[in-house]
């Protein structure tokens, strides 16, 4: 019980913090001096970050934009690394593997709002995937800690991330879902400070594998899914939260996805707000590819507009 208060406890601080945070500008010198993108996804940073002999995962940037972690895949998904990387005085250092990751198998970071929480898919031994964090100090990032239930369960729990408000929205193939593979739950602040796991149900989840990320205001929840009439092997699904907190109809995000057996995952939202980033890969018995794209948020505007029948988003 103490460690799920200081957990609410932590989450209501974020609220207060996040609100500022998502605003602020990105100094010169961040996204790695790339060309921004715009309603065209592109490779994001090629020779840089993604590297044609390299498999790279999800990428996240603290609050400032001046570090940035993202996942990297070993060959057949023999291992899964976090690595980092930091911007001084405009210059990005090399890119190593992040302190608590070595000799581990985890990946899929998130950072919170304030950048002093980061969150991430961790595989010990012979448990299935869970949810660890660790908390920046004065000294570097502290040891891993792994969240405790209703985050975790004895069953797959994955994908972190978590709203202005607090709500925590995760991946997990539980019981109680609608696919044995995974579905997207989230866990609200109550008044009386407990806190339960809540599958989100349709028509969000439904009978394929499904894993999202929530906007930092809350308002959309990009995700991928397998479900049928797709463009490819996986695709990124938004849906927008209505005035009575229900969420609309997914709608495929076609300008990004890719036709084919190609899959469309892993998204993340820019610090400043103003890009997507995702992760396009494709696997088949001669080669795989796994590159981070990114493109201009106006994306989600646009679909917003179609959404609700809108001519004009303020």
């Amino acid at each position: 019980m103490k460690i799920i208060t200081q957990l609410l406890l932590a989450l209501a601080i974020l609220v207060i913090s996040s609100l500022s945070l998502f605003s602020q500008t990105i100094p010169e010198g961040s996204y790695f001096g790339q060309t921004p993108p715009g309603d065209s996804a592109i490779i994001f940073a090629p020779g840089i970050i993604s590297l044609t002999d390299r498999l790279e995962g999800k990428i996240v940037f603290s609050p400032d934009g001046s570090e940035c972690y993202f996942t990297v895949w070993g060959a057949n998904y023999s291992s899964c690394k976090i690595y980092y990387t930091k911007c001084i005085n405009n210059t990005w250092t090399e890119q190593i593997e992040a302190p608590f990751s070595i000799r581990q198998y985890c990946g899929e970071p998130f950072l919170s709002a304030d950048g002093n929480e980061l969150y991430f898919n961790y595989s010990y031994r012979d448990k299935p995937t869970n949810i660890w964090m660790v908390h920046r100090t004065s000294q570097g990032w502290s040891d891993p800690k792994e969240l405790p239930s209703p985050i975790n369960s004895e069953r797959w729990d994955a994908n972190y991330s978590e709203s202005a408000e607090g709500t925590i929205y995760f991946a997990s193939n539980r019981p109680g879902g609608f696919d044995e593979r995974g579905d997207i739950w989230c866990i609200r602040k109550t008044s009386d400070q407990s806190i339960a796991a809540e599958n989100l149900g349709a028509p969000v989840n439904s009978t394929a594998w499904e894993s999202g990320l929530i906007a930092p205001d809350g308002s959309y929840l990009i995700f991928t899914s397998e479900r049928p009439g797709g463009i490819g092997r996986s695709d990124l699904y938004i849906t927008f939260k209505k005035e009575d907190n229900s969420w609309t109809t997914p709608a495929n995000m076609k300008s990004i996805n890719i036709s084919g057996i190609a899959s469309t995952t892993d998204p993340s939202i820019s610090p400043d707000g103003q890009f997507l980033f995702f992760v396009r890969y494709n696997r088949t018995n001669a080669a795989e590819t796994r590159d981070i794209y990114w493109v201009s948020t106006k994306v989600i505007e646009d679909i917003k507009k179609e959404v609700f029948n809108l001519k004009d988003i303020k």
